[in-house]
């Protein structure tokens, strides 16, 4: 009976360790069902330079599948502009941080990065945020909320 009770117990401690960070994340996706990300803050390299709802410069969102596919949208004076791709989880060595990397295959405009080419790379947050990694290099900061899972 003990050797159960200690089973059961290191069960319990590890069950208590995972939390909301880990996403359950070892697969390459994470979008069980579709997913939509608004745009929900900017911010440039100043303080107190943020922005949100309909002060931002523009409206923006993702649509995540659960086939590794992505639709991103951004509206800027009532014009709509649209990308798709796909998408992969991420992890990089010594980063406790996972990433979405989405590959544009059309709209690579819309890309934010730092490279000019046809990759973006999301940060997450928590299990309701995400944020874009083009602030490091002088692009804005945008911050974006899960609205629809």
């Amino acid at each position: 009976m003990r050797k159960y009770t200690i089973i059961f117990l290191i069960l319990v401690v590890y069950a208590s360790c995972a939390n909301d960070d880990d996403f359950g994340l070892e697969s390459s996706q994470f979008v069980f069902s579709e997913q939509k990300w608004e745009l929900v803050e900017m911010s440039g390299s100043f303080q107190n330079s943020e922005t949100t709802s309909e002060e931002m410069e523009w409206q923006e969102y993702y649509i995540f599948s659960p086939e590794g596919t992505f639709i991103k949208t951004r509206i800027v004076d009532e014009k709509v502009a649209e990308a798709t791709g796909t998408f992969e989880v991420v992890e990089y060595d010594n980063d406790l941080n996972h990433f979405l990397e989405l590959t544009f295959e059309t709209g690579n405009e819309l890309a934010g990065n730092c490279t000019g080419d046809d990759k973006e790379l999301l940060m997450y947050l928590t299990s309701t945020s995400i944020s874009s990694l083009w602030m490091a290099c002088d692009g804005p900061g945008l911050t974006y909320s899960l609205s629809k899972n």
